[in-house]
């Protein structure tokens, strides 16, 4: 699946049990509620965040008001480095989409860290770079119609459990559950034009529903409409 490396959610500490744990001795663990924000556009950049569970979304405001979703961020991620490294107040906002718990460091303490683990750096470097090219998939898929975007969207969440399987053409739930409205926030959608879409799915045996979770009855058929 290296077609698909924009999906990949890469786990920062991943191989880097002594950083790991350097990390979480000079850091702040706090639980978050769902819908809980972390912080908001302009906020001072002062801190950047690991996620140990959850789901984190990362979101901007149009011209016109609306929200956009850019990133999700799950567990074993990080965020806010980009202001954390550059010094910068916060470009976009951040807010929890489901009870989430986030280890929060200071500016200093992260340099600190950086000066005394090289690993660090590359691994800093390497995250950034990703991000970097995802942002660019995610602007280009901004532009396609609401049944790409969809798919687009429910690979991204699914993509860390398809990841632990060795067979993609069975039954996936999503790891979190996702209304309607968020669904819609995150494509800058509208929830009848979602609602519809996940009908639409559902008819051509994309998805189904258990409880309040989406399921992919068959991940790769659901890749396939991204590359129709």
């Amino acid at each position: 699946m290296d077609t698909f490396w924009h999906f990949e959610k890469e786990k920062f500490f991943e191989g880097l049990e002594n950083e790991k744990n350097a990390f979480f001795a000079l850091a702040l663990r706090r639980e978050l509620k769902k819908n809980e924000s972390v912080f908001l556009e302009g906020d001072a950049g002062t801190t950047c965040f690991y996620i140990e569970s959850g789901l984190v979304r990362i979101f901007g405001e149009t011209p016109c008001g609306k929200e956009s979703t850019l990133f999700l961020r799950q567990a074993g991620e990080i965020f806010g480095l980009a202001e954390i490294m550059n010094r910068t107040p916060r470009a976009v906002s951040a807010q929890a989409l489901c009870a989430s718990t986030i280890h929060i460091i200071t500016q200093a303490d992260f340099e600190r860290l950086l000066r005394e683990h090289f690993t660090l750096v590359r691994r800093v470097i390497s995250i950034l770079g990703r991000r970097l090219r995802h942002m660019g998939m995610h602007l280009t898929n901004q532009n396609e119609n609401v049944f790409r975007r969809l798919a687009f969207l429910l690979i991204t969440i699914a993509y860390e459990k398809l990841m632990e399987r060795t067979d993609w053409e069975t039954p996936c739930p999503l790891p979190h559950a996702i209304s309607q409205n968020q669904l819609a926030t995150m494509m800058r959608s509208t929830q009848p034009t979602v609602s519809a879409a996940l009908q639409e799915f559902k008819n051509k045996g994309l998805i189904d529903t258990q409880g309040h979770r989406i399921v992919l009855r068959n991940p790769l058929a659901v890749i396939r409409v991204l590359e129709e």
